[in-house]
C-alpha cells in the first residue's frame, strides 16, 4: 500500500507544479497535418487496453466540456 499513497503524492505534486514547467518553443510533431480530425472517443480506443479507465475519463471530460460537440 506505501506505493498507493507514493503515487498519490506523486499525481498531487504533478499537478501543483504546473507553473515550473518550460515556456520555450517546441517544434510541431510532423506527419499529422494530413490526419483526420476523430473524436475523442475515437481517438483513444487504441489505448483501452494500455491505459485504465480512459473510457470512463473521456466520459468524465465530455461531461465537464463547457462547448460540447464542436
Amino acid at each position: 500500500m506505501a506505493s498507493s499513497s507514493f503515487n498519490d503524492k506523486h499525481s498531487a505534486l504533478r499537478f501543483a507544479d504546473v507553473g515550473a514547467l518550460s515556456k520555450r518553443m517546441l517544434a510541431p510533431i510532423d506527419g499529422y497535418e494530413k490526419a483526420p480530425l476523430v473524436s475523442l472517443e475515437e481517438a483513444v480506443k487504441p489505448l483501452v487496453n494500455i491505459v485504465p479507465k480512459i473510457e470512463r475519463n473521456v466520459y468524465v471530460v465530455q461531461e465537464n466540456c463547457q462547448n460540447p460537440e464542436d
